[in-house]
């Protein structure tokens, strides 16, 4: 399955022996230059029991901020919604990553929730002498969402403001 977009196509990731992979994966590739520029996936979440969707993606450090992530994420959500695979999709990301959560919010996910890794798994990195004095920021992670309702209305506003 390809989804065609303006500038890159998402190409099924393989799986064992080279197959496509059939879970939601999928390499961002540029359109004229076939090169892989990332992966992304939108798949059932193997660390949560919430209902719907979860989206994930990495794009190589030399073609960040150039909209690869933006491009994809709204091609590969637009399609699950569109055939209604699913009624909500939801992410995660550092809170100091800034531009995944611009991303999240360009596509019109709602911020749900600012939540700490937990405590134990800090232990190694942060020196907890002085809880006050340190900087647990970049151990925070923010949740967003969009249900499928909400994507589709975004659409149909999107539609009616451009001009005939």
């Amino acid at each position: 399955m390809h989804i065609e977009t303006a500038r890159l196509h998402l190409a099924p990731a393989t799986g064992r022996a080279g197959h496509p992979a059939d879970d939601g994966r999928f390499h961002i590739v540029d359109r004229h230059t076939r090169r892989t520029l990332g992966r992304i996936a939108l798949r059932a979440a193997r660390h949560s029991s919430a209902r719907g969707l979860e989206l994930s993606y990495s794009v190589a450090a030399a073609h960040r901020r150039r909209g690869f992530c933006r491009e994809a994420a709204a091609a590969l959500v637009d399609h699950a919604f569109q055939r209604s695979l699913t009624g909500r999709v939801y992410a995660s990301t550092a809170w100091s990553n800034l531009a995944s959560r611009r991303v999240l919010a360009g596509l019109g996910m709602q911020q749900l929730d600012i939540a700490m890794l937990d405590w134990e798994s800090l232990a190694d990195e942060v020196d907890f002498g002085d809880t006050a004095e340190a900087d647990l920021t970049p151990y925070a992670r923010v949740e967003y969402e969009v249900h499928r309702a909400d994507w589709l209305a975004q659409l149909v506003a999107r539609t009616d403001a451009r001009p005939a």
